[in-house]
């Protein structure tokens, strides 16, 4: 029970360094999947934010002093926001090259005359792009992505301390690194849709070409839904795989960038 209290009892600089802590943590609860979503409910994401804080507290070197002035708070504070929603946002990107990989899946089979509402984002998006992103959650679930992001935020104090941090030029390296996965996730993914579609309109200019009088647009608009359905199917393990390897890979990458300092 001493110790307990001792938990609560807070001075001024132990204050300022919650705070500071539940800033960060708060920025990746903004950004990062399935804890930004917005169907979990604004009083549990404060209630997880203030739990993981409480926790982690008491290993997390801060404020050697008091700040002087209250703008210096408001000014670290806006930093270690910014810090959580970076880490939140790098995992989300993933996310995003699923959505660019089902806008070329639907351009290229028809299904981009169907798009449905994301409740989470409020937007329209692709059928396919929704449907991956939905697989692409529970991969991320089972092995326990949400469990790693949190562990590496709570790593990064440790490599960004509340004191302050230097700027490292691989930082931006990891950036790129993270941007140009967003463009080869979708063409992973993509590609097998793709290029069975494809393959069936060269077959279709061929049909068309021996039997003029068939009318190859209405015939080829439901072929290309079907064979686009078939392959989307049929590729589903190679999906599986380059997204648990692509999590690991991202979660590595972090990993690496704590090293550097």
């Amino acid at each position: 029970m001493e110790d307990l209290g001792q938990l609560f009892n807070f001075t001024y600089t132990q204050l300022e360094n919650f705070i500071l802590i539940v800033s960060r943590l708060s920025g990746l609860i903004i950004s990062a999947p399935v804890l930004s979503n917005r169907n979990i409910p604004k009083e549990v994401k404060i209630a997880l934010c203030g739990l993981i804080s409480l926790l982690i507290f008491p290993f997390v070197k801060g404020l050697s002093q008091p700040l002087e002035r209250i703008e210096l708070l408001f000014m670290l504070m806006f930093r270690e926001l910014a810090i959580g929603i970076f880490f939140g946002l790098v995992v989300s990107l993933i996310f995003t090259g699923l959505q660019l990989a089902g806008q070329f899946i639907d351009y290229h089979t028809g299904l981009g005359l169907v798009s449905i509402l994301d409740p989470e984002s409020r937007v329209q998006i692709p059928l396919a792009g929704q449907f991956l992103y939905i697989l692409a959650m529970i991969v991320f679930l089972i092995i326990g992505g949400h469990k790693m992001l949190i562990k590496s935020l709570i790593f990064s104090f440790s490599a960004f301390p509340l004191e302050g941090f230097r700027f490292e030029p691989k930082l931006s390296l990891l950036i790129n690194d993270v941007l140009a996965k967003v463009f080869v996730i979708s063409f992973k993914i993509a590609s097998p849709v793709v290029g069975a579609v494809f393959l069936s309109e060269i077959a279709y200019g061929v049909i068309a070409r021996a039997i003029p009088q068939m009318n190859i647009l209405i015939v080829g608009l439901p072929l290309k839904v079907i064979v686009g359905t078939i392959f989307l199917i049929l590729s589903l393990p190679l999906f599986l795989w380059i997204m648990d390897r692509e999590f690991f890979r991202i979660f590595a990458s972090i990993d690496n960038l704590f090293k550097l300092y």
